[in-house]
């Protein structure tokens, strides 16, 4: 039996598993599994995140992560959970300040030569247990991201993706209806696409 639904705080763990093996060399992923426990827990607790699994058999084998709001949405995360967050900035302040610094530099995602009000919902992450890669579970999740997003009245969804060596996932993209935004620099030189797609 499949099932879309909210995932709860015991499927955080699993969800950082997936993260991992999806995201192997990603530098969110270099932060380790305390921040990612951390983050994911954050958003699927907060007003404006949506964190969505799909489960077979009660067994998680795809998840994302979004928020309705994209404007300030990372700030809002810190600043909700900033004992949490504060913490687990200590802890690289100590082991590894420069992970820190590319951390909050990259809070803000947009392009300076252009005019971006943020005033959309933006998909954060998304990943498929190895398991089950080539099952359609990226598409049924996002589809069903949007169907949630529709029924709060959200017009727009965004997303980034890298610009370079990324043709099959910006092909995935643009399969669903989502149009390049524009481009922009990741700091500290990783050149990225904003993309979105309007779903009302």
């Amino acid at each position: 039996m499949i099932e879309i639904k909210q995932i709860s705080k015991d499927s955080i763990p699993n969800v950082v598993l997936i993260h991992n093996s999806a995201f192997k060399n990603f530098f969110l992923t270099s932060l380790g599994d305390n921040f990612l426990k951390l983050y994911y827990n954050s958003v699927g607790n907060d007003d404006y995140g949506i964190l969505l699994g799909l489960y077979e058999n009660e067994e998680l084998c795809g998840f994302c992560a979004a928020t309705s709001r994209s404007k300030g949405f990372n700030s809002h995360l810190v600043k909700r959970n900033w004992v949490s967050f504060g913490f687990i900035g200590i802890q690289l302040i100590i082991t590894r300040m420069p992970a820190l610094i590319r951390l909050v530099k990259n809070f803000t995602k947009n392009n300076p030569t252009l005019t971006d009000d943020g005033e959309y919902a933006e998909l954060l992450s998304i990943g498929v247990s190895e398991d089950y890669q080539g099952k359609g579970i990226g598409k049924k999740l996002l589809l069903n991201l949007e169907n949630e997003l529709k029924e709060k009245g959200i017009k727009k969804l965004s997303l980034t993706t890298d610009y370079y060596n990324n043709d099959k996932a910006i092909q995935f993209y643009k399969g669903l209806g989502y149009n390049v935004f524009y481009d922009f620099i990741a700091y500290p030189d990783r050149r990225m696409y904003r993309m979105i797609k309007l779903i009302s």
